[in-house]
């Protein structure tokens, strides 16, 4: 996948399409629907819908009106003119105007005028002025791609802290260059590894998704313990880009494992969220295989929360596995909140089994805030020794803290050996706090 440059302006070019977009809308009157701005927020997507006017839409020139981006500005905010030669009125424009659509229109010219000479001299006068978050974040990107190694070498000498934006602008211009530096990191930036590797992942997959998985990859096979979570940051963009069908295509293509597993989890998350039977039959394939394991689960988790019954019949039926067992402990834990007395009629028809086992895990759990000392009981239902012992305190723990001197009067009848009885009147912080 080759690079292009409107992908890496697309970050302060979305201000900039925005604010003209509202524009527009103050002059006609009508307010843009929510569908028009999904779109108008993605260029590749704008691009790909093709039509007669898709291309005018976005140019300096309004085709309805015959007026520029700018006039159209003017028009409508009483003669606002924005100060294009000068990026330091520029600036300070975009922090001061009581007008949020100018703010964010002279933001984005001040990114175009954004050059490697002026831009730390524009960085400062935005930190005088007051300016954080994601505008800093994209100015910052900006000025990593335009800068590259002076630029990072500047900010870092000048103590910035938000260097991970910077990082992603330089490594969606100059891959080699951001990683060269990342493997030879000097040691007062030691502290910052974790965050310029997500901000130099994230920069490769503005560039290209398929190197910055394989990066990852290369990460993952010398140890990295955050290579799972720099491929979800892979995903996101692959998604976003793409969208969920294409997503799944490209991450069928990964190597089989635990970064796959990932990958997997994040895109069938969005899918089922769109197509909960496409989803299904997408993630089916895949079922068997322990590094998809979470992907079920969440296609189960997800489809449960609006027809449990069909998301667990499915489960139902899938090879027998992890995944398996991760969605019906999910999905039943789902249909306990909707219909426990349904939820509950399903578990006793299924036969003695693994799945069954963690179907009710999670089923109890589930119930144990609403009705603890049934949720107790149906753990007690539990074939597995380890799994029943783990669901037992699970759901003990909640019994204790919801009716105390009634979880007391259970233990003492119990027959729990006393070390888990202890743990069972002991329940986590976080757990005490539900």
């Amino acid at each position: 996948m080759e690079f292009n440059s409107l992908k890496v302006h697309g970050i302060w070019s979305v201000a900039l399409i925005a604010a003209f977009s509202l524009g527009s809308t103050f002059q006609s009157g009508r307010v843009p629907a929510a569908a028009e701005l999904s779109d108008e927020r993605n260029p590749k997507r704008v691009s790909e819908r093709g039509g007669a006017n898709s291309s005018d839409r976005f140019s300096p020139t309004n085709t309805s009106s015959g007026k520029t981006t700018d006039q159209l500005i003017e028009s409508a905010f009483g003669g606002t003119k924005l100060p294009l030669n000068d990026p330091e009125l520029l600036a300070k424009t975009a922090v001061t105007s009581p007008n949020p659509v100018i703010r964010r229109l002279a933001f984005a010219k001040l990114l175009e005028s954004v050059t490697a000479e002026n831009a730390a001299q524009l960085r400062q006068q935005l930190e005088e002025l007051g300016v954080g978050g994601q505008e800093i974040r994209d100015f910052n990107y900006a000025w990593g791609a335009l800068g590259g190694a002076e630029a990072f070498a500047t900010a870092a000498a000048g103590n910035q802290r938000d260097l991970e934006s910077l990082i992603s602008g330089w490594a969606a211009t100059d891959p080699d260059g951001a990683i060269n530096m990342l493997e030879n990191l000097p040691d007062d930036l030691a502290d910052q590894q974790r965050r310029l590797e997500s901000g130099l992942v994230a920069g490769l997959a503005d560039r290209d998704q398929d190197q910055a998985a394989e990066y990852v990859k290369i990460l993952a096979a010398a140890g990295n313990e955050n290579a799972n979570r720099l491929m979800s940051t892979v995903v996101g963009e692959v998604l976003r880009e793409n969208g969920h069908l294409e997503a799944s295509v490209w991450v069928e293509g990964l190597e089989d494992g635990s970064l796959k597993g990932t990958a997997m989890d994040r895109v069938a998350g969005r899918y089922v969220q769109n197509d909960p039977e496409g989803a299904s039959q997408w993630i089916e394939q895949f079922a068997a295989e322990d590094y998809a394991a979470e992907a079920v689960r969440e296609v189960g988790k997800e489809w449960a929360e609006k027809e449990p019954l069909t998301a667990v019949t499915w489960l139902d039926q899938l090879p027998e596995g992890e995944g398996q067992k991760a969605g019906l402990n999910s999905a039943l834990g789902d249909w306990e909140d909707r219909d426990p007395a349904a939820a509950g009629e399903y578990l006793n028809r299924m036969p003695e089994s693994a799945k069954r086992d963690s179907a009710i895990s999670g089923f109890a759990i589930g119930l144990a805030y609403q009705e603890p000392a049934t949720a107790v009981a149906w753990a007690s239902d539990i074939s597995d020794p380890n799994l029943r012992e783990s669901s037992l305190i699970r759901t003990g723990q909640t019994y204790f803290q919801r009716k105390p001197d009634a979880a007391k009067t259970w233990l003492e009848n119990s027959g729990l050996p006393q070390n888990i009885q202890k743990q069972i009147l002991n329940p986590p912080e976080r757990r005490r706090r539900r």
